[in-house]
């Protein structure tokens, strides 16, 4: 959620919208604590002693950072999955009226005390690792605790949800079932009769595009739990990739991706886990005096290596390990590797944050300079080791985010993104024979406005894309909401109508909207046909 002061929310009229008349379903929100043109920022801090989670800890032992300046702590809670139990969503959300669809959960929906996904890297992990993964991921399944919702995707350049997040056993056990390891090399990797350079930018280029895809899927998973209460799970099963690569011709340094991605798992309240496919492999690298220990023998540092020698990152474990290491830290996760029972690292990712503390703070005006923030988080109590979120972006007021996923991702992605609360209901145009008529709402809180003379202003982008359609319809619309007409707009969202034309005779309608200040993104679909 984003408490930047949305206050009073009506579309004007470049918008051409109106006052939504049904209410946005979602979990009911008591009235939130705005604080005028600031941004909560929300830290979540899982804190950890030699037994355990460390309970018992108060907003007095900690002290928050934020690029080296002492923050108050505005917000303080705890939540331990002890003290909690899979309830449903508030009844005070509406039913959804016939015809609606929505991108958030509907009244009495239930909602598991944690969520976990469980992503299997079908691109990065050889076929028998993911084997091995595989068997080990329904071992799990018969040890997680019946309160733990799980979902289990798989990454193959594009994500596929095998289930989504469930408490349901036999779900979760027919969809480990369905898994199945496909060949990590499908793409065009063999180099026959190329040059040696041709090979070696044949090969950058194919991993760049595969690390971008993770990036997306990343991005895309966070998107799509954005709106789940509580800090979720993400535990990659992976072999990992190279953080950093060199040959004749490039030298491609893939953490600005990662960094990225970590972003997007922040704001969504992710904790990104890794845990390595290939189990227990014996002596490694860093782990031993055997250098390149993994594979198979002494051999001359290359330019890579070099390179993480002076960032201080040389692997201590099996190769990729860095690249695990470094995206995980980032979002206060962990790494687990060198053990055959990674269903047993699968539980410890679960029961992480059985204990976390959530620190909020609002950064002052003078910064908000829609720059990268690092956070630094420090306890009182000695003997505590602290993990948490590294860095956030300070919103510019005023200003468009410098980095908005692609409509064309959005419509695409197989998630629904849920950042931004969107309802749509399309009627036939009984005056239009093959168009329909959308009514679109949207969940104002989720909106980041800034004031300027009497109003809150913003500006989304909306798109509308048919199944195997060569284009979408896509607007631009600015948003100038009165201030008189906050609690209206709060308690309705914010509608628009529009007509698309339909060719098919059945299919999918996806919307995706943009809040372009800062990113945030809603779509859903809605099945449509033509008798």
């Amino acid at each position: 959620m984003r408490f930047y002061r949305p206050v009073a929310l009506l579309l004007a009229v470049p918008f051409a919208a109106i006052p939504s008349q049904r209410p946005l379903p979602g979990p009911s929100r008591p009235g939130p604590t705005f604080k005028t043109g600031t941004h909560l920022v929300e830290v979540v801090v899982v804190a950890k002693d030699k037994h355990g989670p460390a309970a018992g800890l108060t907003k007095e032992d900690f002290t928050l950072f934020d690029n080296g300046n002492r923050r108050d702590i505005a917000f303080f809670s705890v939540r331990s999955v002890h003290d909690l139990a899979p309830a449903p969503v508030s009844t005070a959300v509406p039913p959804l009226l016939p015809g609606v669809v929505s991108n958030r959960p509907s009244a009495g929906a239930i909602t598991p005390v944690t969520q976990t996904v469980i992503l299997v890297d079908q691109i990065f992990t050889e076929q028998t690792n993911q084997l091995f993964a595989i068997q080990r991921v329904g071992r799990f399944l018969d040890l997680r605790r019946k309160q733990d919702g799980i979902g289990i995707y798989t990454f193959g350049g594009g994500i596929h949800v095998v289930q989504d997040v469930t408490t349901d056993g036999d779900l979760l056990r027919r969809a480990a079932k369905r898994l199945t390891a496909r060949d990590a090399n499908t793409r065009g990797s063999d180099t026959t009769g190329m040059t040696a350079k041709e090979a070696s930018a044949y090969v950058t280029m194919t991993l760049q595009e595969r690390v971008l895809a993770l990036k997306q899927a990343f991005e895309a998973i966070a998107r799509h739990l954005a709106n789940v209460p509580g800090r979720k799970n993400l535990v990659w099963i992976t072999q990992g990739f190279p953080l950093y690569i060199c040959n004749d011709m490039i030298c491609v340094d893939f953490r600005p991706d990662m960094t990225e991605a970590a972003q997007a798992l922040n704001d969504a309240n992710v904790a990104l886990h890794a845990a390595d496919a290939r189990g227990l492999i014996g002596a490694l690298s860093g782990m031993t005096p055997i250098q390149n220990a993994e594979k198979s023998g002494p051999s001359s540092p290359g330019r890579a290596t070099q390179m993480m020698q002076n960032w201080g990152m040389v692997p201590a474990g099996p190769s990729h390990i860095e690249t695990m290491d470094f995206v995980t830290h980032l979002t206060g996760g962990d790494v687990y590797y060198n053990t055959n029972g990674i269903e047993e690292s699968f539980q410890k990712a679960v029961q992480y944050e059985d204990v976390t503390y959530s620190l909020g703070f609002y950064p002052p005006e003078s910064a908000q300079d829609g720059q990268v923030h690092n956070l630094s988080v420090r306890v009182s109590r000695p003997g505590i080791s602290l993990h948490y979120r590294t860095s956030y972006v300070a919103l510019k007021p005023g200003f468009e985010a410098p980095k908005l996923p692609t409509i064309d991702q959005l419509l695409r992605d197989p998630l629904d993104a849920t950042q931004i609360g969107v309802l749509a209901q399309a009627s036939p145009d009984l005056a239009r024979p093959g168009f329909f008529n959308v009514h679109v709402s949207m969940d104002l809180h989720d909106l980041q406005l800034y004031p300027e003379d009497g109003k809150w202003n913003g500006a989304v982008e909306v798109a509308f894309y048919f199944e195997n359609s060569r284009s979408a319809q896509i607007a631009n619309r600015k948003i100038e909401i009165p201030e008189d007409q906050l609690a209206t707009a709060l308690a309705n969202g914010i509608g628009f109508d529009h007509a698309v034309e339909f060719q098919g005779m059945s299919g999918q309608l996806h919307i995706a909207v943009v809040d372009k200040a800062t990113g945030a993104a809603g779509s859903l679909r809605i099945p449509l046909s033509v008798r």
